[in-house]
């Protein structure tokens, strides 16, 4: 089994908000198998985590350079399909038909892509979020692999058909051989939208559960909280921090921070300044897991109020909540796509209904002033994240997926 030649399709890496990715990759080099990374692009400016250097990850990632902007894309083409025409002919004329593989073929990656596994051939083409399922059918195609998986992670299944139409996954759906979705919304979601529910499997993203051994709570800062996601409208942190507001004057030497950077940090900067609560706010920026631990085992609370976006976008699983649970965090979030799925309501932490700051506000005052209701969902979400999230677990369940998906006859 663990022969197996497995080929990992991704878009940016590594992306330090994406430590799922890195994890699952881990996992899979760790079970044995013979991992190789294809990555759209390097993800630059950012640091990475500790454990992408550990495990040399780099030595087993391709990176195919692919521009962000359209023109130098269109000006490279015609070179690539040269390249690819001599190379695989079928592979070539495969990779421009843009009906079948929609925005992926018009936006020329199945040619950086074809010339990148010529000369290869997996077992199996593991393709993380939508649109690299359209790859990955396309390399399958053409005989690079045997069989292809698709994971969608929330917003490839939320806002991208909406983006780019509810058929842009239609030779998805027709030619994978099987599918994962992080949560139960995210496969109702796919099924809405025309996937074959016998062939998805719920395989939620993991964590490392050794990673935070040394988290022990004993160096807690009284009345904190914390919340680590990408400053981007989904998220919500703007009713946090209205929330903030709202129990101050209760609890007035209440901190809150907030790790992580995104487009919004200066709208949130000036939301915090009108609130009158930017002496209490730390805008940290983005951090390594290593830094974020740090923040897990200082705080006493954790919150992540996700919303639905303007443009549909939503919160996939939100990994946060399990790695603030493992640390022994009771946490506050909402109602909110996959989310209830990754908390045990009332027991490891509250749930709120989406943008509503008072029932957020009194959640997080409840916890706040309570410490033995504190300590008390933080053993609970302890015990339930190490048993359901852990790395060991869900490449357990990779395998799984590995071994029905070749069993599976090739469509």
């Amino acid at each position: 089994m663990h022969n197996l030649k497995i080929a990992i399709l991704l878009n940016s890496f590594p992306k330090i908000s994406e430590k799922f990715l890195l994890n699952h990759i881990i996992g899979l080099m760790k079970a044995g198998y013979d991992v190789r990374i294809f990555a759209s692009r390097r993800y630059k400016a950012e640091r990475y985590h500790g454990i992408y250097y550990e495990n040399q990850v780099d030595l087993r990632t391709t990176w195919l350079d692919i521009p962000y902007a359209t023109v130098p894309r269109l000006f490279k083409a015609p070179i690539l399909f040269l390249s690819l025409l001599v190379k695989n002919p079928f592979a070539a004329f495969e990779a421009v038909r843009f009906g079948k593989y929609q925005t992926v073929a018009r936006n020329m990656k199945l040619l950086y892509f074809g010339n990148a596994f010529h000369g290869t051939n997996f077992d199996i083409v593991h393709c993380h979020f939508g649109p690299n399922g359209l790859i990955g059918t396309y390399l399958k195609e053409c005989g690079y692999a045997m069989r292809v998986i698709t994971s969608f992670h929330g917003s490839d299944i939320n806002s991208y058909p909406k983006r780019y139409g509810s058929d842009v996954y239609k030779t998805l759906y027709a030619k994978s051989d099987l599918f994962t979705a992080n949560t139960e919304y995210t496969k109702g979601k796919m099924i809405e939208n025309g996937c074959d529910s016998s062939r998805i499997y719920i395989v939620p993203e993991c964590l490392i559960a050794e990673e935070y051994d040394g988290v022990d709570g004993n160096t807690r800062e009284k009345n904190s909280v914390l919340t680590v996601g990408r400053l981007e409208e989904k998220k919500g942190h703007v009713y946090a921090l209205r929330a903030i507001a709202k129990i101050r004057t209760e609890i007035p030497g209440i901190k809150y921070y907030i790790v992580g950077g995104g487009s919004l940090m200066e709208t949130l900067q000036q939301e915090a300044l009108s609130l009158g609560i930017s002496d209490a706010c730390c805008f940290v920026g983005s951090c390594t897991s290593e830094q974020v631990r740090d923040f897990y085992s200082r705080c006493e609370v954790f919150t992540l109020p996700s919303v639905t976006a303007s443009n549909g976008d939503k919160e996939g699983q939100g990994l946060v909540l399990q790695e603030a649970q493992i640390c022994g965090l009771p946490v506050v979030s909402t109602r909110h796509n996959g989310i209830p799925d990754g908390i045990l309501e009332n027991e490891t932490g509250f749930l709120v209904e989406e943008r509503d700051v008072d029932a957020l506000a009194d959640r997080l005052k409840a916890l706040l002033l309570d410490e033995s209701l504190r300590k008390s969902f933080g053993a609970r979400g302890k015990s339930f994240v190490s048993a359901k999230y852990d790395i060991s677990t869900i490449t357990a369940s990779l395998s799984t997926c590995y071994l029905n998906a070749l069993a599976s006859g090739s469509r």
